[in-house]
């Protein structure tokens, strides 16, 4: 993402296999999964006060004078790493809320406004999970969670079409 910092971070061998088994399983590079875990390690140790919660940002309106997109809509022009990273939040997404995204249905990432919902939806739940201080936000993101569920659910299609998160598909990782 835009602002990040690269960490090298080493674990002991047990602790390895599992982070490795637990990628193999969502389809994540262990990396990528290694960034989501320690995120939200630091976003539970804000909550149970051991340190300082992050401050939110501004909510700002209109386009930055930088040209950047909002952080749920890829970057013009593609972005391999936004696609990796935004497919490991969604299905973290999926994983942490399977009930409410289980009429997601296969091929969603050619919807472009199931997309657009479900990276917007992810962005969100990380920037609760990771600064929220206010409820009213978890009740405000549930209430839309399950809102988007509604219109799955509406949308039909049946059990057999539902999507079971896993790697990307070659349209997702294309550059």
């Amino acid at each position: 993402m835009s602002d990040s910092h690269k960490y090298q971070v080493v674990l002991p061998r047990p602790a390895a296999t599992q982070l490795d088994e637990l990628a193999r399983g969502s389809g994540e590079k262990p990396s990528t999964l290694a960034a989501q875990l320690i995120r939200h390690g630091l976003a539970q140790a804000a909550k149970d006060g051991k340190l300082r919660p992050l401050r939110q940002a501004p909510v700002i309106v209109g386009a930055g004078a930088s040209g950047e997109r909002a952080p749920w809509l890829e970057p013009w022009g593609g972005d391999g790493d936004w696609r990796a990273e935004m497919w490991g939040q969604i299905v973290a997404l999926h994983g942490r809320y399977p009930r409410a995204l289980a009429p997601l249905k296969e091929q969603w990432w050619t919807d472009a406004q199931h997309t657009d919902t479900l990276c917007a939806l992810a962005c969100w739940r990380a920037q609760i999970d990771e600064s929220s201080v206010d409820p009213r936000e978890e009740l405000s993101f549930q209430a839309q969670l399950i809102e988007f569920s509604h219109l799955l659910r509406q949308e039909g299609g049946g059990v057999a079409k539902a999507w079971k998160p896993g790697a990307p598909p070659d349209e997702w990782t294309r550059d």
